[in-house]
């Protein structure tokens, strides 16, 4: 049995190879009305491309341009998908050049070391129930494989940035950043950010792309001139690799690496899409949804909240486009008027980055951004350690009064009480309370218990196996040490 499957896999591989697809679709002519099932789709000797149909009962042998005045009906994602490619001429794109596994093979290699950098930058987000949650909404979205020849198979991977970013590489390698996950506050647009993603992959945008540059610069060449930048941005992470908000250095790392993906990595690999081309994955979308029977305005509700991120950061290229890429507020309008999308469920989904995120906005110094994020956590009802900590953190940062001060440390109090993954910070932040409220002895006694728990955590240092981690953790842990017993020192003789 296994061996007959293999023997089909192979004739499908060898078929498409040879410019001939196997299709399954029905509908009718739009102006006749006539059924029509198309049944193949193939190159001819002459190199041009046509396709086998049955319309009213018999075979015939028509242009592939035809196909476009034929209405498909589709049952489910895998002739939508089919049918999209039909629409936007993916099959007449894999007849004229070929599959180009070359190509495609250069592809996977430079996403694996983009994946193999972000990973000893330590910039990929582990959460297994996330990525678990990621892949349901997939499964409902995308069959796996189009059996058109061309390989890849649509993976995730979370990356540690602030920024609101989506990019899907032309092995299927789908990047969403953990500030994208917390810009948007549903499902639903999650949904229309992986539609729009996929559209990109079926629609073979990158590689469409890559065949019309004048000229690509040699992996090796390039990826030996981004090496510099990369390791930069590795050690700028490692210093920063710690649970105790040592600000800045963590967000500067992400953002270093981000940059260099946005200006360099996307372009070689295709992935900066024209005016066209983001349109068309748009429109993708918008249908998808409508036959998964979601609301499409889930899309532009997304583009809407990436607009405020970008006004908040001053990115006006992506406000105002550059000529060949749209406008965020053109693709809005066509879409239509978003809705209000909100979901406490999804909040509890991906309340890990929620948590992740505001730490980094801490680091940022952007406190009101802070303690936005860290009230999702607290209203879904799934906050942690750190959610109540950086809630009391932020408000010694904000405000000087005897009622942010109690409230402080009242969530102080309930990061102790949960003792779920506690945080040598807590008692840190308890003592600067006290010493705000002029409790000298509190305070004292909490600088005791913060200094022995650091004692404990020096201790335990040996088990870092990366040194940049281990040497960062070291130096960080031995000045709390100091700051610490100075502390006790300076407050007992207040």
């Amino acid at each position: 049995m296994k061996n007959l499957l293999l023997l089909i896999t192979l004739l499908l591989i060898l078929n498409n190879a040879n410019g001939q697809y196997t299709l399954n679709l029905k509908g009718k002519y739009i102006k006749k009305g006539r059924p029509v099932e198309l049944l193949e789709i193939r190159r001819t000797d002459q190199g041009t491309g046509r396709a086998m149909v049955i319309i009213n009962g018999k075979e015939d042998d028509i242009n592939l341009k035809d196909l476009k005045d034929i209405e498909f009906d589709v049952h489910n994602s895998y002739e939508f998908w089919q049918n999209q490619a039909i629409k936007h001429d993916v099959y007449e794109n894999l007849l004229r050049y070929g599959t180009q596994y070359d190509l495609r093979h250069d592809g996977e290699e430079d996403a694996l070391k983009y994946l193999n950098q972000i990973e000893e930058n330590s910039s990929v987000f582990d959460d297994s129930y996330l990525e678990n949650y990621l892949y349901t909404i997939l499964y409902k979205l995308y069959p796996g494989t189009l059996n058109d020849g061309r390989p890849g198979i649509v993976n995730f991977k979370i990356v540690k940035d602030v920024a609101p970013n989506s990019f899907i590489f032309p092995n299927g390698t789908l990047i969403i950043t953990t500030g994208l996950l917390t810009t948007i506050n549903s499902e639903d647009e999650l949904v229309a950010v992986i539609s729009h993603e996929v559209a990109h992959f079926v629609l073979d945008h990158s590689i469409k792309n890559i065949n019309q540059a004048v000229k690509r610069q040699k992996s090796a060449e390039f990826w030996a001139a981004l090496a510099t930048g990369l390791a930069a941005a590795t050690d700028i992470y490692a210093a920063s690799k710690n649970p105790y908000y040592s600000p800045g250095a963590l967000t500067y790392g992400t953002a270093v690496l981000s940059y260099t993906i946005a200006s360099q990595i996307t372009e070689r690999l295709g992935m900066k899409y024209s005016r066209d081309q983001e349109k068309e994955a748009d429109q993708c979308a918008v249908e998808l949804m409508k036959f998964m029977k979601v609301d499409p305005t889930a899309l532009s509700s997304t583009l809407s909240k990436i607009k405020q991120y970008c006004v908040l950061t001053g990115n006006y290229l992506a406000l105002s486009g550059d000529g060949t890429h749209p406008a965020l507020e053109e693709r809005i309008k066509e879409i239509g008027v978003p809705k209000i999308f909100k979901s406490n469920s999804y909040d509890k989904m991906i309340s890990f980055v929620t948590s992740f995120n505001a730490i980094s906005e801490f680091n940022n110094r952007h406190f009101i951004a802070c303690q936005s994020l860290v009230n999702r956590n607290i209203n879904s009802g799934v906050p942690t350690e750190d959610d109540y900590l950086l809630k009391a953190m932020t408000n010694l940062c904000l405000f000087d009064n005897i009622e942010k001060n109690n409230e402080a440390l009242e969530l102080i109090n309930k990061a102790k009480a949960l003792n779920v993954a506690p945080n040598l910070n807590i008692f840190k932040q308890e003592a600067l309370v006290y010493i705000r409220m002029g409790k000298t002895v509190e305070a004292v006694a909490s600088l005791e218990s913060y200094k022995g728990n650091i004692i404990d955590q020096y201790n335990k240092i040996e088990n870092i196996k990366n040194e940049a981690i281990w040497r960062a953790t070291k130096y960080y842990l031995n000045d709390e040490r100091i700051w610490a017993s100075k502390m006790i020192y300076k407050t007992k003789n207040m």
